[in-house]
């Protein structure tokens, strides 16, 4: 038995000479395939049926495909969604990948590549699907880093702007050479420059050149960033550390795609996409004045956060392992592998500089080692006690600090992370996050709008140790309290 047969496909097309060629290629291909008319038609097939997959027109009489997925996405339908369209533009091309499309078939099409796609994203959906042996340079197998491998996909082909944020060693230039590698610029230039690294007036003429004689010591004329990355991507790492006067220049950049070298008198248009990192939460120094809000918000089209090593403990056997491979071959060492007690230890350790530490650390191990498994011995002296610390300087996530915590303000922000946390377990599906809780729909979006939305609740778990007790007078209640 096919794969395909034994998959049902919806597909909504108005148009009826094409829904019934569609309706017999997708059945011929063995499909089960269910054609509607338009939106509505759409949405009571959902409410009514299952099905693996949607295939939808994005110009439809009684509105658009991005209407049905949103739609879905409030309704927590979790469909995989293909559009079909003939006017594939960045901004549609954008809108429909947030709201949750997998996939753009480009109008007109042969029926053997729209069949392949399908196939193919039905195949990668199947719950057994084993995982490549290559996993690529963003190594992950937890739920967390299949989310971000599949969005790294979509926003490859949107040609906008990115911005990667996370702490420092999470991968953020990996990320962005994955998007470079995957986009239609992957035979372009990719050019990267770290924003904090470099002073104001040396990054301004890294950034956009300057002409012979535009200052003492501009001897010849030099190309900036912007021109070397001419059809490619410019990475912006640190983009939270630039100027406030280099933003202004960057923004009209992004704007107009044009800038002036300095010295210049003309200026000169430019093709690129720029990638910007930080480790730095943007929206709040945009919201302090420390970063332009405009710029902000032109770079914040399409975002990814790379999570923590320590949230993700079911990748590091698999970095692990890894970068022991690799630094094995570069090193011309025989194949080894951590001892259980090792491994026992790295996971106990918090890796405060996330995966570029545990690289830096299984190199270590490598050099060090002459054969055999990785024992602890060869681990940094203090490191397990610096696990060990790390663990023992705070109780217990639910016992009482010796000196007392602020319940109420700590039972606020559980709630909010909580909260957090099953929206991004179930890919930002509000239905669905509060079905994870207990709680309806209506509940759940209560209690966002409470807590202030979703970029006000924390990000880490609140331990009760970060809310110290308030000050409490003899009679019992706290110091100005009506009830003392």
């Amino acid at each position: 038995m096919s794969l395909a047969s034994t998959q049902r496909i919806l597909l909504v097309e108005d148009e009826p000479g094409l829904r019934e060629v569609l309706t017999l290629a997708l059945e011929g291909a063995g499909f089960a395939c269910e054609a509607v008319t338009g939106i509505e038609e759409g949405r009571r097939a959902l409410q009514e049926a299952s099905f693996d997959g949607v295939l939808s027109d994005l110009k439809l009489k009684d509105g658009s495909g991005i209407e049905l997925l949103t739609w879905m996405k409030e309704q927590g339908v979790e469909t995989p969604v293909v559009i079909m369209t003939a006017y594939a533009t960045t901004e549609t091309t954008v809108q429909a990948l947030n709201q949750g499309a997998v996939d753009f078939i480009t109008k007109p099409f042969k029926h053997e590549d729209l069949i392949g796609t399908l196939k193919g994203l039905l195949a990668a959906a199947e719950p057994e699907t084993q995982l490549p042996p290559d996993l690529g340079e963003l190594v992950g197998v937890g739920p967390v880093m299949r989310k971000i491998n599949a969005l790294i996909g979509k926003v490859s082909r949107a040609d906008t702007t990115v911005l990667l944020t996370g702490e420092s060693g999470t991968g953020k230039e990996v990320v962005a050479r994955l998007i470079h590698r995957y986009s239609d610029r992957a035979k372009g230039p990719f050019v990267a420059v770290n924003c904090g690294a470099l002073p104001e007036a040396l990054l301004e003429s890294e950034l956009f050149g300057f002409e012979k004689g535009a200052f003492t010591g501009a001897s010849a004329m030099k190309r900036g960033l912007f021109e070397e990355a001419g059809g490619g991507i410019l990475f912006l790492d640190e983009i939270g550390e630039m100027p406030l006067a280099l933003q202004v220049k960057l923004l009209r950049v992004l704007q107009e795609r044009r800038f002036r070298r300095l010295g210049a008198t003309e200026e000169r248009a430019v093709d690129v996409r720029v990638i910007a990192a930080t480790n730095r939460d943007l929206r709040a120094r945009a919201e302090s004045g420390a970063f332009r809000e405009d710029l902000f918000y032109r770079l914040n089209i399409l975002q990814i956060e790379m999570p923590p090593l320590r949230d993700r403990p079911e990748d590091l056997p698999v970095l692990a392992e890894h970068f022991i491979r690799r630094f094995c071959q570069k090193l011309g060492k025989p194949p080894m592998q951590l001892h259980a007690e090792t491994m026992a230890e790295l996971l106990t350790y918090r890796f405060p500089g996330n995966v570029r530490e545990l690289e830096n650390l299984m190199e270590r191990c490598v050099a060090l080692n002459p054969g055999g498994p990785i024992t602890r011995d060869l681990l940094p002296e203090g490191l397990g006690s610096l696990a060990a610390s790390e663990s023992s300087d705070r109780p217990s996530p639910f016992s009482i600090p010796p000196e007392g915590f602020d319940l109420e303000p700590w039972l606020t922000a559980l709630k909010g992370y909580l909260l957090r946390r099953a929206l991004e377990e179930v890919g930002g599906v509000k239905t669905k996050a509060g079905k994870r809780l207990g709680m309806s729909f209506r509940a759940y979006r209560y209690w966002l709008a409470e807590l202030g939305g979703v970029e006000a609740l924390p990000k880490a778990f609140p331990w009760p140790a970060d809310f110290p007790a308030s000050a409490v007078d003899e009679g019992g209640g706290t110091e100005g309290s009506k009830d003392a």
